[in-house]
């Protein structure tokens, strides 16, 4: 996950947006990620979907008047495994490690533990023509399809059950990243059914046993929802204007960060943490 500040503030030109290219060189060739909005011709965005451990670079050309901001290299590092939500970067989940499941961990750490991976089945993708009076099999193999299988993960708390389910109800598809010692690259997943299963015969005590089987797909393209407490209708609701959100105190960081406004409450309005909007104080 690599956290980019965007600032066109003293590029020529007035930009209200950006579109945001991503490239393993600096010379290209260049993969789009999304059109950013910019606030007082400032943004900040966070790429979830950057590869592990490989320098990346970004672009950013601006519009209407065409300036371009050159960011990078940028590195993704991490020791612990995630499962993420491209479109949804507030419900990405962190999955650290015990030496089996049931085995204790350090107390309260990690909430959500990497079980491990399932089978992984290579489909075959074949054609079987019709072919009257052949002694062979007719089937056609085209190109052997990347893997399906299943992961699982282990809850041991109720807010980590909740975070869980966050991450997962949306449908998908999600990112899964590992280290590298796992062998496997990083892969864009759609979960099929998934059971949750009680590890005791207590089932008050809260370890859960997440079994998440998916096939691989093609990586989601789409705009960013922000995060939970910043998603950019509740930001419009409560600040027409940048002016509004500079006055309240507001930073394009609390847009990132998710401590901008908060979402509804039972009653339709949020204590946001700025302004007298419906979803401010």
């Amino acid at each position: 996950m690599i956290t980019l500040f965007l600032d066109f503030t003293t590029e020529a030109g007035s930009q209200t947006s950006a579109n945001l290219y991503r490239s393993d060189s600096a010379a290209g060739p260049w993969t789009f990620l999304q059109n950013v909005p910019l606030l007082g011709e400032q943004a900040v965005y966070v790429d979830t979907t950057a590869p592990n451990f490989v320098d990346v670079y970004h672009q950013a050309i601006g519009a209407p008047d065409a300036a371009t901001i050159d960011l990078g290299p940028s590195q993704t590092t991490i020791d612990t495994v995630w499962v993420r939500d491209p479109l949804r970067p507030w419900a990405d989940v962190e999955a650290g490690f015990c030496e089996t499941p049931t085995a204790p961990c350090q107390e309260g750490e990690p909430e959500t533990v990497w079980v491990g991976f399932g089978t992984l089945t290579y489909d075959a993708d074949t054609v079987t023509p019709e072919i009257g009076g052949s002694e062979v099999a007719a089937s056609v193999y085209d190109r052997r399809k990347n893997h399906s299988g299943s992961f699982t993960v282990l809850t041991r708390t109720v807010a980590a059950h909740a975070a869980f389910y966050d991450l997962i109800t949306a449908g998908g598809p999600l990112f899964l990243q590992l280290p590298l010692l796992y062998d496997q690259v990083d892969i864009a997943i759609q979960p099929g059914d998934i059971p949750r299963d009680y590890l005791g015969s207590d089932q008050r005590k809260p370890y859960r046993l997440w079994t998440v089987p998916y096939v691989t797909t093609a990586a989601p393209l789409g705009p960013k929802q922000g995060t939970a407490d910043a998603n950019w209708c509740a930001v419009q609701a409560t600040f027409p204007t940048y002016a509004d959100l500079t006055a309240a105190g507001g930073t394009n960081q609390d847009l990132a960060d998710g401590t901008l406004v908060d979402p509804p409450g039972d009653a339709g309005f949020g204590e946001g943490g700025f302004g007298d909007g419906g979803f401010g104080d």
